[in-house]
């Protein structure tokens, strides 16, 4: 198979050729990296030799099978829709295309049955979403759903390079790098950009792409979304009602038979790095706030289970149907 990948050298797409590296189901006979104008004509060192980033055109799509999108939605608005012109089909990791109708947004452990031979663009979801839903669908198939309340704590390689590159110059300029804004000793209660009513983009992108994923379109959910000074690793916690009776331990023996979970005591961002792992604890359930109200905690690496690893075993998956 002739693998693509478009946003190869930055952090979702070193962490990809990373997992490719390491073992996949896909045969890949050719792979071809594109990356930004300023890395073009590179030379980088893969599994495969080494191989020349190219620039992003028309051209280097010709005879792809499959093409990895690592990028922001601006670049796959524009180039997603050529590649699948070409008959390519396209996993995309940004948020151009989610909430499409009739584009999948795809955790295989949930939904992975969408996945068919006749689709040419599947969605990555939100990095949260990755971590969140294969640990409601479970509830949700035994339990049932009635609402959601989530607050995520997001490590800062969640906003990029640029962001970690920033938390690394204020680690070097301690104690001496103070003011709104750093990441260093610091949280930020928002993550992108506020609506009228307060609520930030990331936090409607896990409300939107839980309900779509979970085929649950009306479910209650509130989220907060913050950005928190640890590199890597994203966590949050969930509380939710469901609509049959239950108890702690009912919840963690389901979650601990379901695939890619880890149920362990306390979970932290640390442990989970450089893991492909969902890790799940502090199960317990609320009585003093509400009947049939369990919370939880969730830790995963942001860069593996929720994005690049998500998206190769949603590739594998998608090769085999």
């Amino acid at each position: 198979m002739r693998v693509g990948i478009v946003g190869a050298t930055g952090i979702v797409g070193r962490e990809l050729l990373e997992l490719l590296a390491a073992g996949t189901s896909i045969r890949i006979s050719e792979l071809r990296l594109s990356a930004s104008p300023r890395s073009a004509g590179k030379k980088l060192m893969t599994a495969w030799g080494e191989l020349t980033i190219r620039s992003l055109d028309e051209e280097f799509f010709c005879g792809l099978d499959l093409c990895f999108f690592c990028t922001g939605k601006t670049i796959s608005a524009r180039w997603v829709p050529a590649a699948v012109a070409r008959g390519v089909r396209c996993l995309d990791n940004s948020s151009a295309f989610r909430m499409q109708e009739g584009v999948p947004v795809i955790v295989p452990e949930v939904n992975g049955n969408l996945l068919s031979a006749d689709l040419r663009l599947v969605a990555n979801p939100n990095c949260c979403v990755a971590q969140l839903t294969p640990v409601l669908h479970p509830v949700k198939v035994h339990f049932g759903l009635e609402e959601v309340t989530v607050s995520t704590y997001q490590a800062v390689s969640g906003a990029g390079q640029d962001a970690m590159e920033q938390m690394a110059r204020e680690l070097a300029q301690h104690p001496r790098s103070v003011g709104a804004g750093q990441l260093l000793f610091n949280l930020i209660p928002y993550i992108g950009r506020r609506n009228n009513a307060g609520h930030s983009e990331e936090e409607e992108k896990i409300v939107r792409e839980t309900r779509k994923i979970l085929e649950l379109p009306t479910l209650p959910m509130a989220v907060t979304a913050v950005r928190v000074p640890v590199m890597r690793g994203h966590a949050l916690a969930v509380t939710f009602k469901t609509r049959k009776e239950a108890v702690p331990e009912e919840i963690g023996q389901l979650l601990s038979s379901a695939p890619n979970l880890r149920v362990v005591d306390a979970p932290q961002p640390i442990v989970a790095q450089h893991t492909n792992a969902v890790y799940v604890g502090r199960i317990r359930s609320n009585s003093a706030f509400a009947h049939r109200s369990f919370s939880l905690w969730i830790v995963a690496d942001n860069l593996r289970t929720g994005a690049a690893h998500n998206a190769l075993k949603t590739a594998e998956a998608w090769c085999r149907a």
